[in-house]
Parts: structure tokens; C-alpha cells; sequence
């Protein structure tokens, strides 16, 4: 099954809003957990959208499936194979379904993965503001489920979405707040 790409996630700007919760899921949080792992030379992107890891790792390579982000590299992760020391899941695994998730991890040729994934406690809120989207919201337990079992957790904050994220993010002026805990992950 291919991963759909919303109009929501299309472009170069995607990522860079100004808002409080964006700068902290984008940049803040990404440069403390990049702190907490080896960066070897030879680092891969998937899913790596407009290349904003580019900001904190200029030599990373970004494979995703979306050419309206300028990837380096245009393909579908879930079939990617080449050979990377460590590969960054960022983000990702919200647009993959429970099967699609497991077989990436199959899939995936690293010797190290890094996953940083927000999880959602409160799924009826999640759903109440994603508007004209469908992704795979998961909670802690159900996103832990589906990871390798070795996998270590070297990041956990939470946080509360607010409205302008949802703003920013959706357009939504409508929103219901919720707290989202946003976890680092490395095997």
C-alpha cells in the first residue's frame, strides 16, 4: 500500500512555522536528541521531506517519495535498500499503517535506526483537529508494540499542541489542546 501525500504536508515550507510547538518538534527537540547519538558519516533521511535535518547533519542524505519537497534521493522508503550506518526516522511512522511500520523495520539496511516520533495519549483529541487527513495515530504502547524489541528510548518530553500550531499546521482555527509526548528512540 502506498503512502498517501496530503496538500497539508506538500512543500518546502513544511516544518518551518514560527509557532512555539513547531520550533520545539522541528529544532529544539531535534538538536538535544542528534546530542545523544554517534553521527557517522554515511546518514540517511527517510521520509526526510524539505531536508530540514540538513540544518543540524549538511551531509544526510533525503529519501522520500514526495519530489515536491526536492529530496535528494525520490523514493518509497518502504522499498529502499541501500546500506546507511544510521538511518532517521523522523516523523514517519504516523503516515504508515501498523503493517507498513513493521515491514519497514524489515526492510530498513542501518546498522543504527533513530526513530523521533510524537506519540498521542489522547487519540479523540488527535483525530478532532487532524482535519482533511488520515494518518495512523498511535499511542505509547501501540507505537512500542510495533518497534524492535532491542530498541532503546533516549528522549521523552511532553508537550501541549496549541492552537497555533494547529493554525499553522492545518489552517484550523477550530482545535481541541492536547499533550503529545515526543520520544527519541535508537536501536
Amino acid at each position: 500500500m502506498p503512502m498517501n501525500i496530503y496538500k497539508e504536508d506538500d512543500g518546502l515550507k513544511f516544518g518551518t512555522w514560527s509557532d512555539e510547538v513547531s520550533k520545539f518538534m522541528y529544532f529544539d527537540s531535534t538538536k538535544e536528541i542528534l546530542n545523544r547519538v554517534r553521527l557517522p558519516e554515511d546518514i540517511a533521511d527517510f521520509g526526510g521531506a524539505n531536508g530540514l535535518l540538513k540544518h543540524f547533519i549538511p551531509n544526510i542524505v533525503t529519501i522520500d517519495k514526495d519530489e515536491s519537497k526536492n529530496p535528494d534521493i525520490t523514493a518509497d522508503i518502504l522499498s529502499y535498500t541501500k546500506y546507511y550506518e544510521l538511518v532517521i526516522l523522523r516523523y514517519v511512522l504516523h503516515y504508515l499503517n501498523d503493517y507498513e511500520v513493521i515491514q519497514l523495520f524489515k526492510t530498513i539496511n542501518a546498522k543504527n535506526i533513530l526513530i523521533i516520533q510524537f506519540e498521542n495519549n489522547d487519540l479523540i483529541a488527535k483525530y478532532k483537529n487532524s482535519v482533511n487527513e488520515f494518518k495512523y495515530f498511535r499511542t505509547t504502547k501501540q507505537l512500542q508494540a510495533l518497534l524492535p524489541l532491542d530498541i532503546k528510548t533516549i528522549y521523552s518530553k511532553e508537550y501541549i499542541v496549541n492552537k497555533e500550531f494547529y493554525i499553522n499546521r492545518l489552517g484550523q482555527e477550530e482545535y481541541m489542546p492536547h499533550n503529545e509526548v515526543l520520544k527519541g528512540y535508537y536501536l
